[in-house]
This record gives C-alpha cells, sequence and structure tokens, in this order.
C-alpha cells in the first residue's frame, strides 16, 4: 500500500515542479482582439504622446461612432460652440442629429462604423489637440468630409472630460 502511495507521489512530481513561485512568464502577453478598432496607445519611439492623447482621440472616436448609428449619447461629446455651429445652437444635438446624419451619404455612415483616430497634433499647453481629417483611419473607403465632418475637429478639455470644440 505505501509502495503505491510512493509511486503515486513520484508521478505527481514533474506536475508539481511547473507551480513553483518561478520568476517564468507562462502566459503570453496581452493583445488587442482583431476586430477591435479602438484607438489603441502606439508601440513606436512616439508612444509616450499617443498615451497622453487617448483620452481625446476617444471623445472624438465616440462621437463619431455615435452619429454613424445615430446615438444621440455622441452629443455628450460636443462643446456649446460646436453644437452651436454645426446644429444651430447649444442642446440641439438631440433633436438635430437625425436631421443631418440624413444629409450623409449611406456610404459615408458605413464609413464612420469603421472610422479610428490613430494621433493628433497637441496645441499649446496641451489643453487642445488637433485631428485632422486625412489622419482619421477608416476600415473601407474614406468618408467624404463636409458638414459635421470638419477638415479638422479641435478637441478640448473641459475639466475632466475631452469635447469636440471645433
Amino acid at each position: 500500500m505505501r509502495a503505491r502511495r510512493f509511486v503515486a507521489a513520484l508521478t505527481l512530481l514533474p506536475l508539481l515542479a511547473g507551480c513553483g513561485g518561478g520568476n517564468e512568464v507562462t502566459m503570453p502577453p496581452l493583445t488587442p482582439e482583431p476586430g477591435d478598432s479602438r484607438p489603441a496607445p502606439d508601440a513606436s519611439a512616439s508612444a509616450a504622446p499617443q498615451r497622453r492623447t487617448l483620452p481625446a482621440r476617444m471623445a472624438l472616436y465616440k462621437y463619431l461612432r455615435g452619429v454613424a448609428v445615430g446615438n444621440v449619447k455622441a452629443c455628450a461629446y460636443l462643446a456649446p460652440a460646436y453644437e452651436r455651429r454645426v446644429f444651430g445652437g447649444p442642446g440641439r444635438c438631440h433633436s438635430g442629429l437625425g436631421r443631418v446624419r440624413a444629409k450623409l451619404r449611406p456610404q459615408d455612415l458605413a464609413a464612420l462604423r469603421g472610422v479610428t483616430v490613430p494621433a493628433c497634433q497637441v496645441g499649446p499647453g496641451g489643453a487642445d489637440c488637433t485631428v485632422r481629417f486625412e489622419d482619421l483611419r477608416w476600415k473601407g473607403a474614406p468618408a467624404r468630409p463636409g458638414g459635421l465632418l470638419a477638415a479638422s475637429f479641435v478637441l478640448r478639455r473641459n475639466g475632466a472630460r475631452w469635447q469636440v470644440a471645433g
């Protein structure tokens, strides 16, 4: 009986040896999912500025993707001045989003569903961030600029949030 327990313990030793407190990393690094198109920090030498601009780029990303699907929650990412210019006044995004979306071609709406915001230019003092329309990345054919798809988007920090200001 003791011999069987001893043999069983010996067969388990190789398995238990791998469970030690070694410094070996056995799990691969986490990577984004292939279908995930959210803006991710760049791994190149410019990674530090891109990490700092991620919240601003994410605000523009959520706004554009919200416009693509007609979600009025996208209006929360607009500064009053931008809302006045595009929708005719502060607070009019909620009621005017459908009207403004109707002016976009179906191809533009499809393109907005796949848009990403990979980079932005930080303004003086780091308070503003500018994304040119040419810098947006598209999954397929790009949207046509005009209307609410400005030639450039200025993102401005408003307290702890970033908003599309121009």
